[in-house]
This record gives structure tokens, sequence and C-alpha cells, in this order.
């Protein structure tokens, strides 16, 4: 009877504390929003947008509205994956084979990557559409700092941290990522953003001329970029009208997350400016996102 009494009053206690949490929820967003929107479900997951922390992509409750993310993306959710950063088999529970087969498995991944560039070929003039607006949102956010002659934009660009692993074929690479960044970041937004803004722009990618120059055979943007490769730092520098001062004080990062080709994510490197865009009856819809406290 006792313990009867205790789940009881647990769960009240627990009841009590969650919805005085998710007032608190409301309360926050309505300082932002209008009440309709605090209590749309626009990705019919079941969580209001002012629960639901991806309020434009449906997911579990139990994930806060997010969908399970597979980092290693071997087909098996993290929370099943007892090998989550490193891509594997379903019957060894996500975790790789230790037989030597990394030659089928990334012949696999080249015809996946090559069904998927066959698959979002025409993904560029989409971009197009909304990679200035993306652009120009996050420069309103660093009103402060474009101000300075010395300030430069700092754009995350194609990832090659490739890294060993012996236990594992997968080579630490994200060719997808790659294909759909130099999309987005083409060579049209990079110029609207050099004549707009005429700051130094700086992309993140460190790698030989060679590579580079292997890469940009069919490319447009990596024949445009090349041009502007700095030996020295082995980076990607496009001048602006003053020379800018390298430092965190002067530095305006974009970076773009892909979270499927048609649902985006663009943030600052603090996460203090997030929005999200998403494609749908082709037109690119925006989704201004509150940062987690």
């Amino acid at each position: 009877m006792k313990k009867i009494t205790f789940l009881l009053i647990f769960s009240g206690a627990y009841f009590y504390a969650q919805n005085t949490e998710d007032k608190e929820a409301f309360k926050k967003c309505r300082k932002e929003f209008n009440k309709k929107i605090c209590l749309a479900d626009e990705d019919k997951d079941n969580l209001p947008f002012y629960l639901d922390k991806c309020p434009t992509e449906s997911g579990p409750i139990e994930n806060l509205g997010c969908p399970w993310p597979d980092t290693d993306k071997d087909g098996i959710l993290d929370k099943d994956d007892a090998c989550p950063a490193i891509p594997g088999l379903p019957e060894l529970n996500g975790c790789p084979s230790k037989k030597n087969d990394c030659k089928e498995y990334r012949e696999k991944a080249n015809t996946r990557f090559q069904k998927f560039k066959t698959d979002y070929a025409d993904i560029e003039p989409i971009y197009d559409k909304i990679n200035t607006i993306a652009l120009d949102y996050m420069m309103k956010g660093y009103t402060k700092t474009l101000a300075s002659k010395s300030s430069y934009i700092y754009i995350k660009y194609i990832s090659n941290n490739a890294y060993f692993d012996e236990h594992s074929c997968y080579d630490g690479t994200d060719p997808e990522y790659n294909f759909l960044i130099t999309k987005f970041w083409n060579k049209n937004v990079l110029e609207y953003a050099h004549t707009k803004y005429g700051k130094d722009i700086y992309l993140s990618t460190k790698f030989p001329y060679e590579d580079l120059n292997a890469l940009r055979a069919n490319n447009e943007t990596l024949d445009y970029i090349i041009k502007y490769y700095d030996q020295e730092t082995m980076k990607i520098k496009i001048p602006g009208k003053n020379k800018s001062t390298i430092g965190a004080n002067f530095s305006m990062p974009i970076i773009v997350t892909f979270i499927n080709p048609y649902l985006i994510k663009v943030e600052d490197a603090k996460k203090e400016m997030i929005i999200s865009y998403e494609y749908k009856d082709g037109q690119w819809k925006f989704n201004k996102q509150q940062p987690d406290n």
C-alpha cells in the first residue's frame, strides 16, 4: 500500500513538473510568435511548435519531435546502434564485420553515391532560390561585425576530415554532403556575396592543390574558386575591398547542414542564429528556430 501511495505521489509530482515546464516553454514561445504558431503542428508528429525541437520535420515525442539520427549512415538508428559512429551490419547491431570486406563496402558506397548524384543532379537551380536569401539573413545578424573593415565571411565548405579506423571500412568522408555543399555555395552565390558585401570570403576546406584541381572537372564552382587558392594556407580566400584580420572578433561564420537535400539548417558557429528552410511545392519555406539553452 505504501509503495502504491509513493508511486502515485511521484507520478503526480512528475506530471506537475512537466506541466509547469510546458507552460514556461509556451510562455517563451508567445514572446516571439503568436498563439496560432505556438500551437501549430506543421510536421504532424503530435507535438505543438512550442515543444517541438524540429518543428518542420516529423519525429517521435520521446526525441522531442526530432527524427532519430543515424550518424554513420548505415541504416541503423543511433539509439539501436552498438557502434553509432562506425558503419556496420544489422546482424551485428550496427558494428562492422571483422573480416576484410572493405572492397565490397566501398563499391556499395560508391554505387549509392552515384545514384545520389543522379537523383539530385538538378538541385543547384533550386538552391539558387534560397542561398542568397539565407546569406543575407545571416549577415543581418552580424551587423556590428559587418561594419568593421577588418571583418570577413567564413563559410564551412567541403568536408575532407578523413580518418583511419582499423576496425572499419568507413574513412570518415561524406561525399553526399560535399556534393550538396558545392551546389549550395556555388559560383553564383559566392560572386553575389563578394559583390554585395565586399568582404574577404574564406572557405573552411584545407586541401592540396592537386586534390582541388582533380575535383574541378565539369564543376563550374570549383573551377571558379581555384583561382583564389592560397598555396601557403592550402585554402580558398576570395579577396574583398579591405584586408581582413583573422580572429573571432572579425569572423562571420556560416554553417549549412543538410537534414536532407530539401531541408536545410543555416546557423552561426555559436548557434545564436539558427534558421531552417524546407523546399515544398516548388518553393522554399522559412522557419526560425530558437537556440537550445
